[in-house]
């Protein structure tokens, strides 16, 4: 294999490589055939939902149910197994749509039977395109709004993805394992990871996931006051104001389930991907193992020192964080962190993609199609300035999304169906 520069064209080849071979529903379909999920489902009527930006193919993947509910983001469509019903809803911001999913989710599993079996499929983006407020039958009016709005103070102080789906399950009526508890039947959760760690009770706020767990068939606790109480440490440590909802702590109750769990393509699969993409085309490329994490610019600092000594094509994969001002301009992570990234390579031969991998990164801009991320080079910071966008001005602002359209550095591929850990690569 080469060192060779990686130019555009190769990086979204590979791109869509990954893609492929992160598919959701062979993820699926193996995951059911594997031994305990097979004897879990066995001689049971099957009742399914499956939640998230890789829904509709984890549907496909586990085929013909007697009922199931599908639901995903919008520009998602397409055809379901038998049995299957598709609702869309909204991302990252839940709405009416989202609550009208979260009820119907909690009428199919609420149905099941002692006899039956539920198959909770589960991907990235199901937290809020499912979702109940806590209190007065889950109603979708004011408690949604109070919901919505205290998870985005959460969001904007940049907090990491496992203290926002904290506050998420504690005022929520379906996260945080209580769907779950809604079935009188076993609960088989298949999920496919983008948090770091690839922790169950994390992905999609873990609406299926509880500690029960850990001691099928024994009597513990419900996590319920858990939950309160982790909630209420994030919001003052960032100095939040809890919102009414968590004025009191739940009860501590016991709970006796036999429910499974697993991930069942962990977080830097589209990172491996990629590797395997590239050798593929002959290119040597090395994969840093650690996510990369915390603050966008930090990342940025870390990518390039790694990328300075120049040699083999780097791979990274994981999850910045951005603090967003309260007037800021167009784009999301993968695409500050691009901007961010064509600063410090400003002036070299580095290049470098960077992706969300479900191939919608923030939310959508008014005037052009979502990109997954950007393509940046050496001369992408100065093409910028000639377009007459000050780049530093639009990192400044959360505007990368602005500033990297006026250079043509924007990668728009649509959902992908895929939902992992964002992808770096640099060549």
């Amino acid at each position: 294999m080469t060192s060779r520069r990686i130019d555009r064209g190769l990086a979204e080849a590979v791109l869509r490589d990954v893609i492929a071979a992160c598919d959701p529903a062979s993820r699926v379909r193996a995951a059911l055939a594997e031994p305990a999920t097979a004897a879990a489902l066995a001689g049971r009527r099957r009742l399914a939902l499956a939640v998230g930006k890789a829904a509709l193919a984890m549907a496909r993947g586990a085929g013909e149910v007697a009922e199931g509910v599908a639901v995903v983001p919008d520009g998602v469509s397409g055809e379901l197994p038998a049995g299957w019903r598709l609702m869309v809803a909204a991302h990252p911001v839940p709405d009416a749509r989202s609550a009208a999913a979260g009820r119907a989710l909690r009428a199919l599993v609420g149905g099941a039977r002692p006899g039956d079996a539920v198959l909770a499929l589960m991907s990235g983006g199901a937290s809020a395109l499912a979702e109940l407020p806590d209190g007065a039958d889950g109603a979708a009016d004011g408690g949604l709004a109070a919901l919505v709005a205290t998870v985005q103070q959460v969001m904007a102080a940049g907090a990491p993805i496992d203290e926002i789906n904290a506050v998420r399950g504690a005022l929520s009526a379906i996260k945080a394992g209580r769907l779950a508890l809604a079935s009188a039947a076993p609960v088989i959760t298949l999920a496919v990871s983008d948090v770091i760690g690839d922790p169950l009770a994390v992905i999609g706020s873990g609406p299926t996931v509880g500690p029960w767990l850990a001691c099928p068939g024994v009597a513990v606790d419900d996590g319920a006051a858990a939950t309160w109480r982790r909630a209420r440490e994030v919001l003052a440590r960032l100095g939040i104001p809890a919102p009414a909802a968590l004025a009191v702590a739940p009860a501590v109750r016991q709970v006796v389930r036999r429910d499974l769990a697993a991930v069942i393509a962990p977080m830097a699969s589209a990172a491996r991907a990629a590797i395997a993409a590239l050798a593929a085309r002959g290119v040597a490329a090395q994969l840093i193992e650690a996510p990369v994490s915390g603050d966008v610019e930090a990342v940025a600092d870390q990518l390039a020192a790694a990328a300075a000594g120049g040699g083999a094509a780097l791979v990274a994969w994981g999850e910045p964080t951005v603090r967003i001002p309260a007037r800021h301009g167009a784009g999301g992570r993968a695409q500050q962190l691009a901007l961010s990234l064509a600063g410090r390579l400003r002036g070299t031969p580095r290049r470098a993609l960077v992706v969300g991998t479900d191939g919608i990164d923030g939310p959508p801009p008014p005037d052009r199609p979502t990109p997954a991320g950007a393509w940046i080079d050496g001369a992408t910071w100065d093409a910028i300035a000639a377009a007459g966008v000050d780049p530093a001005a639009a990192l400044a602002a959360c505007d990368a999304g602005t500033a990297l359209a006026a250079a043509g550095a924007l990668i728009v591929i649509g959902p992908s169906g895929i939902n992992h850990a964002d992808l770096i690569v640099v060549g």
